[in-house]
């Protein structure tokens, strides 16, 4: 009868050993590589956040939308469309159109006299200056589930 030794029993088993070692460093590899994504991908959108809640601080700050402040949140809408979900993108027009308004209405303000006209046009300003306003405790609530690890998409 023949005899195993014990080197056999490890020839055999060896390369199985091995893959499954490969497969688990790769594993691993893979995981790390996965949590660099989604904190690179935190990194992009949370910028985009910050400078969102930067535009509406100056706009309540100065209760008016200055020709800076809407050059430098012209490019954050374009942005999201590539690392938020359309909600966010539309969300972020939706701001940079009402802004746009109230830009509109104070450079209109200044050609109209006093008068019914011009308290109908204040009343309109001052009703998007208030949504633009009360956006900044909105905005939490609206990028939350872009910038939660827990709820991460």
């Amino acid at each position: 009868m023949f005899e195993l030794h014990w080197t056999d029993y490890l020839k055999a088993v060896g390369p199985t050993l091995i893959a499954i070692f490969i497969a688990y460093v790769a594993f691993q590899q893979w995981q790390v590589n996965r949590a660099n994504l989604r904190e690179k991908l935190f990194e992009r959108r949370f910028a985009i956040f910050k400078q969102t809640q930067t535009f509406l601080s100056t706009i309540f700050r100065q209760a008016k939308v200055n020709d800076k402040a809407l050059t430098e949140f012209h490019e954050a809408p374009q942005l999201a469309r590539f690392l938020f979900g359309k909600d966010i993108q539309d969300y972020l027009n939706e701001l940079r159109k009402s802004a746009l308004k109230i830009r509109l209405y104070s450079i209109k303000l200044k050609d109209i006299p006093v008068g019914e006209k011009r308290n109908e046009m204040v009343e309109k300003e001052h009703d998007e200056l208030t949504w633009l306003t009360d956006q900044l405790e909105v905005l939490f609530d609206r990028f939350d589930p872009y910038l939660g690890f827990e709820k991460h998409k």
